[in-house]
């Protein structure tokens, strides 16, 4: 399945309707931010074929065991996207921040 930046994003919507793209301005907790940060391109016979964007999603919240993070994981697994999800507590924002790394989202 291909999955492109739009669907990631009304996929995300299905968690929290607060999602942002690179950056949140005065956002209340949950809300997720994601971003692209790496292009992964193919070639074949010295052509490239459709690259895909390493992209990074932020979900934060106040709660330390929150059921979204499982609910994100679900998403993505349903959706056969390859992740890394990593839990980290960001003291500058007084939240906790799960990380997932994902490998595969196409432009559009």
């Amino acid at each position: 399945m291909i999955i492109t930046l739009t669907k990631l994003e009304d996929l995300l919507k299905e968690i929290t309707t607060s999602v942002f793209h690179n950056e949140a301005f005065k956002a209340s907790a949950p809300y997720i931010v994601y971003s692209e940060y790496r292009k992964r391109n193919k070639f074949a016979d010295n052509r490239p074929l459709v690259g895909a964007w390493r992209v990074q999603v932020d979900y934060y919240t106040k709660l330390h065991i929150d059921i979204n993070s499982c609910r994100i994981e679900e998403l993505l697994y349903e959706n056969e996207i390859p992740f890394k999800h990593n839990k980290v507590f960001d003291a500058e924002l007084k939240l906790n921040r799960h990380i997932f790394d994902l490998d595969g989202v196409h432009d559009g």
